[in-house]
């Protein structure tokens, strides 16, 4: 099979800041988590190549459909889509932004760090690189990795989930954001509207970043309120619920994005009893 370069994965590199940035936020390191975040906003803005590639290569990550015909248009679809890709622009872009990671970073094994879907990133940059021409694979190649992401597009469905997808229609998804916040904004807190509407637009720098800020301002919350608080019950559960608190990892996955949704509640509840 065609050699590899995790370098040059749109989406292995995404992955490592997005998990690096999240792993320093947690270990009270902000500055270096900052570091890894500006280095994101700065490469992935969306008038840049990365972005237009990382967007189509993120759609046919997490895309799921039920049949494999569908799966054959998504793929043939993305084979025109990647057509449009300024090539030469893109290899600068990557250039500057691996320059970016190794001297701004300096983190030995930065990008050998081990990713679960590696096969299938691996497996979707190969083919976008083929067909934009900057790569050349054989026949059999192109076979065996188009069949291989069309297996992945047809997964088993498993357990229902919320499902993060950047190939949206901006029209509708900005239509969606609108009914939700005319239906919840009177039972959730502003920073409950912003994170969903940060995940609804899949965008993994804004989700981390206000995890970050829920979970210092809970932090400062939780120490003005025991101050005042005389209620023997409550104060018995301080340790809990700061330890709940200390745990939580600013990330995109949906089962931290669910604690700091509860975390911001709690937040809101504090500050009132303050009040």
């Amino acid at each position: 099979m065609a050699k590899h370069n995790k370098k040059r994965n749109v989406g292995l590199i995404h992955e490592q800041l997005v998990r690096y940035a999240s792993e320093q936020l947690v270990e009270g390191k902000e500055d270096r988590a900052e570091t890894a975040l500006n280095i994101l906003s700065k490469n992935f803005h969306k008038k840049s190549q990365l972005f237009q590639e990382f967007r189509l290569f993120n759609s046919l990550v997490h895309t799921r459909v039920p049949t494999r015909e569908i799966a054959r248009k998504i793929i043939d679809e993305s084979r025109i889509a990647c057509k449009h890709h300024n090539g030469s622009k893109l290899r600068s872009e990557k250039s500057r932004l691996i320059r970016d990671i190794n001297h701004c970073l300096d983190q030995p094994g930065f990008y050998s760090k081990k990713i679960n879907e590696y096969r299938v990133f691996s497996t979707v940059q190969a083919l976008l690189n083929e067909w934009r021409g900057a790569q050349k694979l054989s026949p059999a190649e192109i076979v065996a990795y188009e069949t291989g992401l069309e297996n992945w597009l047809v997964r088993a469905q498993g357990a229902p989930s919320l499902s993060k997808s950047k190939h949206a229609n901006p029209l509708s998804l900005h239509l969606m954001i609108e009914k939700f916040n005319k239906k919840y904004e009177n039972s959730l807190t502003t920073e409950q509207i912003h994170l969903l509407e940060s995940c609804l637009s899949n965008d993994d720098v804004s989700i981390v970043k206000q995890i970050s800020a829920i979970k210092g301002r809970a932090q400062s919350a939780l120490n003005l309120f025991y101050t005042r608080c005389d209620n023997q019950v409550l104060n018995e559960k301080k340790e809990l619920v700061a330890d709940k608190i200390k745990r939580l990892q600013p990330s995109s996955s949906e089962e931290d994005v669910a604690r700091a949704l509860t975390l911001a509640k709690l937040i809101s509840e504090m500050e009132s009893e303050d009040e």
